[in-house]
């Protein structure tokens, strides 16, 4: 016979080796940080090694300068990419793993927690093969509407060093698109394996909101460092883009998990009224009875009114208000940022002339 396991304690062995190898690993953070500065050793190495890293540092705040401004700003955004992607990838796993685990939202331990904890058949690999052309065709030429690589321009140590840090720069984000995507359908998918939602613990959904919004800070945040690049230029068709898809897949991550958790609250909270007010509409009329026994039910109304009003209030979203006050925040600093940006390059440009 098959031995009876409770439920939840198969995975606790998972826990505590997955937290062991977290406790071993390096943070995000510092992941994030060596990248930049491994990245940065590199190009300091690669500009001294053709003569430009003196008159580079001795220029930078040259209006001239936008070559070395962008190879920074791709570096920082590269590791803020390599570092907030690990931290979204552990505190998703996290999330995921509490949730499943969790009896009274779950029959059984779903085998979709194990789709994050091993992706051995995600399609992120081809994320990246996607990705790179595009990284290679938005190192533009003297002209901003035109390719470098279509250009017929002579080869440059600095178009080397573009091309060859956008490669690495689109993978990691090819990747990452594809992992928000999947991460999402997961998460959709836990949704619906949920055995009830409890009106009376909206708190326990909780979780599904904030994996939406740290998913929506990795898009809108690294939109905002990218924002950098287009300090003093006219690139305003890379621009448009960026924005728009920074935005677009950060407030997509966002939602996508949400919408099926709304369906569900609002259904919920539709049968429950229903219910508690059919129970009301039955007790009114004992409130005017002169029957002891039968105004002795009348004392129901008051909780039951109470409760009514318990179950009305419930949010129909598994998000609280400080979450929201959040996700409003990462767009305007994000949609601020790229104003902000158009600002200052106008401003620089008065200074300097």
């Amino acid at each position: 016979m098959r031995a009876f396991r409770p439920h939840g304690l198969g995975l606790l062995p998972t826990l505590r080796s997955r937290r062991l190898a977290d406790a071993k690993s390096l943070p995000p953070v510092v992941r994030g940080f060596l990248v930049s500065v491994g990245l940065l050793a590199l190009y300091l190495i690669w500009e001294s090694a053709f003569g430009q890293l003196g008159y580079a540092a001795a220029h930078f705040t040259s209006p001239e300068m936008v070559v070395p401004r962008i190879a920074l700003v791709v570096i920082l955004l590269t590791g803020f990419i390599v570092g907030a992607g690990a931290y979204g990838r552990r505190a998703d796993l996290q999330d995921a793993e509490a949730l499943s685990s969790d009896p009274s939202l779950f029959e059984n331990h779903p085998a979709l927690v194990d789709r994050l904890r091993n992706r051995a058949h995600s399609r992120a690999r081809l994320g990246s093969l996607a990705a790179v052309p595009l990284g290679l065709f938005v190192v533009t030429s003297q002209s901003p509407w035109k390719p470098y690589l279509l250009s017929g321009e002579p080869w440059n140590h600095d178009s080397v060093w573009a091309l060859a840090s956008n490669v690495l720069l689109f993978a990691l984000l090819g990747r990452r698109v594809v992992e928000t995507f999947e991460t999402d359908t997961i998460f959709t998918q836990l949704e619906g394996a949920l055995r009830h939602v409890d009106l009376l613990h909206p708190e326990q959904l909780v979780r599904f909101g904030r994996r939406g919004l740290r998913a929506a800070f990795f898009w809108i945040a690294g939109g905002s460092i990218g924002s950098i690049i287009f300090v003093n230029q006219q690139f305003s068709w890379l621009i448009g883009i960026v924005l728009a898809a920074t935005v677009s897949v950060g407030t997509i991550a966002f939602l996508r998990p949400l919408r099926g958790l709304h369906r569900r609250i609002r259904h919920e909270k539709e049968v429950e009224l229903e219910r508690v007010r059919e129970a009301i509409h039955r007790n009114r009329e004992s409130l005017l009875s002169t029957d002891p026994e039968v105004a002795a039910a009348a004392m129901r109304m008051p909780g039951l009114l109470a409760y009514e009003h318990r179950i009305a209030s419930v949010s129909e979203w598994p998000i609280n208000t400080p979450e929201i006050v959040r996700f409003c925040l990462l767009l305007v600093v994000g949609l601020g940022s790229w104003l902000g940006g158009a600002l200052v390059g106008h401003a620089v440009d008065f200074l300097l002339r």
